[in-house]
Formats: structure tokens, sequence, C-alpha cells
């Protein structure tokens, strides 16, 4: 019997000292369709995103489209980047086309052209310091080679609430 027990805590203890890392964390999935902005981005549908956000103390980065607007299409690629992929994972993400989704229309800080991209506190606050800096009018408007991903950083070290452990 004790020759048993000191074997069980023998494989126990050799088997809590593994040289293998853990599994990195399963990635978020999208629960909305992607409209072509990035098919491995974390996808939210706009009703919902308010209260995760505030749940989870996370923000939401709104991208604000229109499926017949030529400047939101060449702004899809730029969300197939490996960093904005990643940064994603961190944010309440909604892509919402305003035509289907008038209630987006309230989001416009500076005018109701598209693409735009808005980025809201948990609590559901529009943050208006977090703009394209190479823009003096339609700040909220983004290209492929503007600097997207850092206001998504900007954004996580001002109003994240849980980030995750380095």
């Amino acid at each position: 019997m004790n020759r048993l027990v000191l074997s069980l805590c023998g494989a126990l203890v050799v088997a809590g000292c593994s040289n293998e890392e853990p599994a990195p964390a399963p990635h978020r999935s999208a629960s909305a369709d992607a409209h072509g902005f990035g098919d491995k981005i974390p996808w939210e549908p706009f009703d919902g995103a308010l209260a995760h956000a505030k749940r989870d103390g996370m923000p939401v980065m709104l991208v604000v489209h229109a499926s017949w607007c030529k400047r939101c299409k060449e702004l899809k690629p730029a969300f197939s980047d490996a960093e904005i992929e990643a940064l994603s994972q961190r944010f309440v993400m909604v892509n919402a086309d305003q035509d289907l989704e008038p209630k987006v229309l309230e989001y416009a800080p500076d005018g109701d052209y598209i693409p735009r991209v808005v980025f809201l506190s948990p609590e559901g606050i529009e943050d208006l310091t977090l703009t394209n800096e190479a823009r003096q009018r339609h700040r909220f408007f983004y290209t492929p080679g503007d600097d997207l991903a850092g206001v998504m950083r900007k954004a996580l070290s001002r109003h994240e609430r849980n980030p995750p452990p380095t």
C-alpha cells in the first residue's frame, strides 16, 4: 500500500515538472460577419458589444463602413495584418455597415464619412483623442497605410481593464 502511494506521488511530481510550455490561450472567434475586414478578427454584432465590453473590461473598436464604399473596400486588407489580428483579441471588435445598422450613425464625432474607426472605453464612451494623427480633417478615417495598429495600442494602454499577463 505504501509503495502504491509513493508511486502515485512520484508520478504526480514527475507530471508536474514537465519542460513543455503551456498551450497558448485559444483565440476568440467571430460571432458576426467579417464583411471582408479580416477573417481572423473576432468580430461581434453591434447589439451586445457594449455590454460585452463593460462586462469584460475591454475597449471597443468600431469600424463603420458601407458595402458600396470604395474607400471602405480599400481599407479591408489592413485587417489581415498580423499585428492588427493579434491586437484585436484584446478588443470587442465591431464592423458595422451603416446602411444595415443605422444605430452606428451616432458614432460620427467629426462627420458621417466612411470608413471611420472609433474607439470606445469599456463603459461605451467615445475616446475622441484616439484619432488618425496623419489627418487634420476626418480624423477617424484610415487608409491601409495609416498606423491603425499604433492607435489600437494607445487605446489598450488607456482603456484595457484586464491586460493579459506578460
